[in-house]
């Protein structure tokens, strides 16, 4: 598959910002430490917060940056070739997904499923905006190969979901993949959807799947 060449707007600076990076590392290890301290739901609350102080970032960002949407991968330009690209990566996982959801007798689905699936890329985004906007593209002034900086990047991303094994696993994986094809197309809303697809079935088939009776 050819990819168009990203193109980051110039009004925007196009260089790494350390302090986002050192940032969002570190709310990654204290999610880690109060889930390992405290509870899953404290970490859930934790989470949420964090998010809350993020979104603030980006508004301020965004307001005294031209250009910063852009380059963060908030555009339409390239919507729907990246869309292509990173749903051809999500149906092989869903498919691997699928398969061990039929291995492990996660069928039938529950309605909430679908609920899931249409609500999860909110979710999504602002995961691969924490992946992509604030931990690739700052990781990119260190290394320069693609492959490797994938590779870091989904690294890092995966170890934040420590201490259960199959999401750092999957998260690893997932991670790599489309972070490789974001380099290439960067469209943040593309490979939030990509994510909230993957993630649903990951919830459904993987975490907690519902056992027929």
């Amino acid at each position: 598959m050819a990819f168009p060449q990203a193109d980051p707007d110039a009004s925007y600076p196009d260089r790494p910002c350390y302090p986002e990076l050192a940032a969002i590392l570190l709310a990654g290890a204290l999610h880690v430490v109060v889930e390992l301290g405290f509870s899953l739901a404290a970490a859930r609350a934790y989470n949420a917060v964090v998010s809350l102080l993020f979104v603030g970032y980006v508004v301020w960002r965004a307001r005294g940056s031209a250009g910063a949407l852009r380059a963060w991968g908030m555009r339409r330009d390239n919507f729907w070739p990246a869309l292509r690209a990173q749903l051809t990566f999500a149906a092989v996982g869903v498919l691997a997904l699928v398969a061990f959801g039929v291995a492990t007798d996660a069928f039938p689905l529950p309605g909430t499923f679908w609920l899931s699936l249409a609500l999860y890329p909110i979710y999504g985004i602002a995961q691969q905006f924490a992946l992509q906007s604030l931990v690739a593209r700052n990781l990119a002034g260190w290394i320069a190969n693609p492959i490797a900086l994938a590779g870091v990047a989904a690294g890092l991303f995966a170890v934040s979901h420590y201490p259960r094994g199959e999401l750092v696993l999957l998260t690893g994986i997932g991670g790599w993949c489309m972070t490789w094809i974001y380099r290439r197309i960067p469209n943040l809303w593309a490979v939030g959807i990509a994510h909230g697809v993957l993630g649903s079935c990951v919830v459904y088939f993987v975490l907690t799947p519902v056992r027929p009776a």
